[in-house]
């Protein structure tokens, strides 16, 4: 069996200095594997900077950076030896730590938790110094309590709970976060190239649906983590275009022929919501 070793000496990500998720994809059923043959527990943090996009918002892309790489930096150490910190996408983090119960994962975030709070970042805009803070939510899950298959999308969810808590705090998983996070998948089109990437938060700014709701065409998206917006030529449907944000999660993502084709993933609950924007776009035509 390929045994992976920490930390990981792989060509690391350009901006936060993490191993990208490639090699999170590698590892992770590797490492799932290895602590099942030894009867371990495994544990995962995925983490997420609160309130991120104001520091491109307010400073700029090359202070975004530098926050992404100061955080990615304490996470790392805080882990090492007995982890690894990946860049999951975006300003996501997630960490893997071996031979760790839900118990001892949560302690190790809430310590990086305050790790982070407790730092300051020195930047320097338009001439002058500044100390920026920063802040991060956490989500911990652990094999103890669920499966491998289900770990990173556990851990995910502890943290839309974190953020709902107020953020800035460490969750760890319960099996009843499920039914108040549940996901549909959507298929989405979208008619040219975008920088997008798989485990983004991005908005569909403009989208329709011929039939199905489960499939989607969209003219118009935005990553709010970078403030880009991709716009797409094509033609629209007699009864107009939905232009309501809809916000989720790319799963998936494939480039062909100058068309971008990506999964979807959006809260279940805001289904009906779609389903009405798009009954509300066709009686404003009809």
């Amino acid at each position: 069996m390929e045994q992976v070793t920490f930390p990981r000496m792989v060509e690391l990500d350009a901006v936060t200095g993490l191993p990208p998720r490639k090699t999170l994809d590698h590892d992770l059923p590797l490492l799932l594997r290895s602590m099942g043959v030894s009867g371990l527990p495994m544990c995962s943090i995925m983490i997420d900077i609160d309130h991120f996009k104001k520091f491109n918002d307010k400073h700029g892309h090359d202070v975004g950076d530098l926050v992404l790489r100061h955080v990615s930096s304490i996470i790392r150490k805080a882990v090492k030896f007995r982890g690894e910190a990946y860049r999951y996408g975006g300003e996501e983090i997630t960490v893997l730590m071996l031979n760790t119960n839900g118990a001892e994962g949560f302690a190790t975030a809430e310590r990086i938790c305050t790790a982070v709070g407790d730092s300051e970042i020195m930047v320097t805009v338009k001439g002058e110094k500044r100390s920026l803070s920063v802040q991060i939510s956490l989500g911990v899950a652990s094999t103890d309590t669920v499966a491998g298959s289900e770990l990173l999308v556990s851990s995910d969810q502890a943290v839309y709970q974190a953020k709902a808590n107020g953020r800035n705090q460490a969750v760890l998983f319960r099996k009843d976060f499920s039914k108040f996070f549940a996901t549909t998948t959507l298929d989405v089109h979208f008619p040219a190239l975008t920088s997008i990437t798989g485990g983004s938060y991005i908005l569909l700014k403009k989208w329709f649906s011929y039939g199905e709701i489960s499939e989607i065409e969209a003219r118009e998206i935005k990553d709010p983590n970078t403030d880009t917006c991709d716009s797409a030529d094509g033609p629209a449907p007699h009864f107009g275009m939905v232009e309501a944000e809809i916000r989720g999660k790319v799963s998936a993502i494939e480039r062909n022929k100058g068309h971008t084709f990506f999964k979807f993933e959006v809260k279940s609950e805001i289904i009906d919501l779609m389903f009405k924007y798009i009954q509300d776009t066709r009686n404003a035509q009809s």
